[in-house]
């Protein structure tokens, strides 16, 4: 049996961003073993990859001595067909120096650095090229991914990814209030280093919950904010299992829900409204409609390589006026 390695032990946006080249290769190559090696981060997302011949394995998103040693007896015992280079980390470059197997990598072109170096890349079975200095709209990451793990047979198959996680008690007890709603992530650094204390976002949600149903989660922890909103909204505690939702009211948030909850609620949502991240990523991946938001630093050329290729994606720059910001939300639902 043919052995295939994919390498993506990153981030869990950027795990996103390679979910359809992912599918690509397990598709495409169902008569073969496939390991896929996921960070810690990302741990979590395991159950996408709940199929029959398909392993999940760890590594750190930085990689130590041991780790590095690791990988490379793994790749000497196993004798892959096949490596996907999906983490564009500089050690993975070196690895065709000590193996047989064929290597899929993307390379990136710049006038001021340039990875790998062309030694490396002519190691490489198959390289797609990130040009920086002649970007094209096409060429965003998952673009450029979908192009590297494609073949002659299928070019976009049918996902077979695992899309249905297990639930939280919680959650399925509470499942009937997921309908036709609004999700909005809040990320405390992003609003309030742009002018949005907790008074002026909850006027922001409190006038959108006029005329949607809005689902309101934030980042995993327990911060100061966190206890505003359980003091102020219908909520479920996943943190302590306590159910106080009021279905009389129009915002619910939800405290602390775990991986496998947070990527059905998205998959039940019209619309996902989060700052720039894995939530967004996320809801483009399930073809969601996204309204992205912008940090005031947005480096361009990152916009441009992890725009989703969701034809359903808005995004816009967060600025401290209330107005302005209200109707392009609006303009966006």
């Amino acid at each position: 049996m043919k052995k295939i390695l994919i390498l993506k032990n990153d981030r869990v946006g950027d795990l996103f961003n390679s979910l359809e080249a992912i599918n690509l290769i397990i598709k495409n190559n169902s008569d073969a073993s496939i390991e896929i090696v996921l960070s810690e981060i990302s741990k979590k997302l395991n159950f996408l990859f709940n199929l029959n011949h398909v392993k999940v394995s760890y590594l750190p998103y930085h990689l130590t001595f041991y780790d590095k040693l690791k990988l490379v007896l793994k790749i000497i015992k196993n004798s892959f067909n096949k490596i996907y280079i999906l983490s564009p980390k500089n050690f993975y470059f070196y690895l065709p120096l000590i193996s047989k197997s064929k290597f899929y990598a993307i390379s990136i072109k710049n006038s001021n650095k340039s990875r790998p170096s062309n030694f490396l890349s002519k190691k490489l079975f198959k390289n797609v090229i990130n040009d920086r200095d002649n970007k094209k709209i096409e060429d965003n990451i998952s673009s450029l991914l979908i192009k590297l793990c494609s073949n002659d047979r299928i070019l976009k198959p049918k996902n077979i990814l695992n899309h249905n996680p297990i639930l939280s008690d919680l959650f399925i007890q509470n499942i009937g209030l997921f309908s036709n709603f609004i999700h909005f992530h809040y990320k405390h650094n992003i609003f309030d280093k742009n002018g949005w204390d907790f008074n002026k976002f909850l006027k922001l949600l409190e006038n959108l919950s006029n005329d949607y149903k809005i689902i309101l989660t934030s980042d995993f922890g327990n911060f100061q904010y966190h206890k505003k909103f359980l003091e102020c909204f219908s909520n479920l505690n996943f943190d302590k299992s306590i159910n106080e939702i009021n279905l009389d009211k129009k915002i619910h948030y939800l405290h602390n829900m775990n991986t496998s909850d947070l990527f059905k609620l998205v998959s039940m949502s019209n619309t996902v409204i989060s700052p720039h991240g894995a939530m967004t990523v996320m809801g483009s991946y399930l073809k969601k409609n996204v309204i992205d938001i912008f940090d005031t630093n947005i480096d361009i050329m990152a916009f441009r390589e992890y725009k989703p290729i969701n034809s359903n994606y808005n995004f816009f720059i967060i600025k401290p006026d209330f107005e302005k910001i209200l109707f392009k939300i609006r303009k966006f639902l």
